[in-house]
């Protein structure tokens, strides 16, 4: 039976490891709440975006959208470079299963989501870093950018199609979202305005500049989406684990209670059985 000693110390190295999990659950908590409020910012944008799209291709018929299931998808499916944020990559390794054919080319964000793809055998053509903050999100998004442009480039490559985790209602769902080209369905229904926009460019250089802002509009709120998941997935795991560090010392305090107590009843009966109170 180890000594009261050796569990004050299992106690201190609990004690030391439920403030690293607390750290880590503010942390989460407040990117959480910072998340929250710029996502809404980034979809009304978003909208605002498509609205100008409907505007250009009902006033100037001769832009034509892709048609939306010619030729190759590329997916791009966002996880995390981090751990203890629970069963965050997993499902998302579950949803891309289901959804990758022969014809897809996929790229993953996150290395954690990549290992989880060779784990599963899912095959993917290249793959970036998650973000760890809101801040890193502009940095990594030129990358991303740059390198799914270039896949996008090529001729066989029509449809690009993002697979990111949101948070609805207190519950995490993933999303299997079509970007490029824009739903023609969605566009037309968006009731564009009758006055034609008053405008020196060429129709067609403002259509490209607008689906441009709307790519990467889109890939920055799909970043935004994911960092706001996988922190709520770590709080989930954090609060999990806040509870079992409380049993574990809770159980540990009474052992170290009852273990002081038979070593202070050894002691007693040590020096009664010595003889020392006992005249001569």
């Amino acid at each position: 039976m180890p000594s009261s000693l050796d569990i004050e110390k299992k106690i201190k190295a609990l004690y030391t490891i439920e403030d690293i999990v607390g750290a880590m659950k503010a942390y989460a908590g407040v990117t959480m709440r910072r998340t929250e409020d710029l996502v809404q910012n980034i979809r009304a944008y978003e909208n605002n975006l498509l609205f100008a799209m409907a505007d250009i291709v009902f006033h100037y018929p001769g832009i034509s959208l892709k048609e939306q299931n010619e030729g190759k998808r590329i997916l791009v499916a966002f996880g995390s470079s981090q751990g203890l944020c629970g069963s965050f990559n997993e499902k998302m390794v579950d949803v891309v299963s289901k959804v990758i054919t022969g014809n897809d080319i996929l790229f993953a964000i996150g290395k954690r989501l990549k290992s989880s793809f060779e784990l599963k055998h899912v095959p993917y053509e290249d793959y970036s870093d998650s973000v760890t903050s809101i801040n890193g999100i502009r940095p990594a998004l030129k990358e991303t950018v740059s390198k799914i442009m270039n896949i996008y480039s090529k001729e066989e490559y029509y449809n690009l199609t993002l697979i990111f985790t949101y948070i609805f209602e207190k519950k995490a769902e993933i999303s299997v979202e079509q970007i490029l080209p824009p739903d023609i369905n969605k566009v037309s229904a968006l009731n564009p305005t009758r006055i034609p926009p008053f405008t020196y460019l060429e129709p067609k250089i403002i259509f490209n500049k607008i689906l441009e802002e709307f790519l990467f509009i889109s890939l920055y709120r799909c970043y935004m989406e994911s960092l706001r998941s996988e922190n709520w997935y770590r709080l989930k795991s954090m609060d999990g684990a806040s509870e079992t560090l409380k049993r574990q010392l809770s159980n540990l305090n009474s052992v170290q209670m009852y273990t002081r107590q038979e070593e202070i009843t050894e002691e007693m009966l040590e020096i009664l059985g010595s003889g020392m109170f006992y005249k001569k």
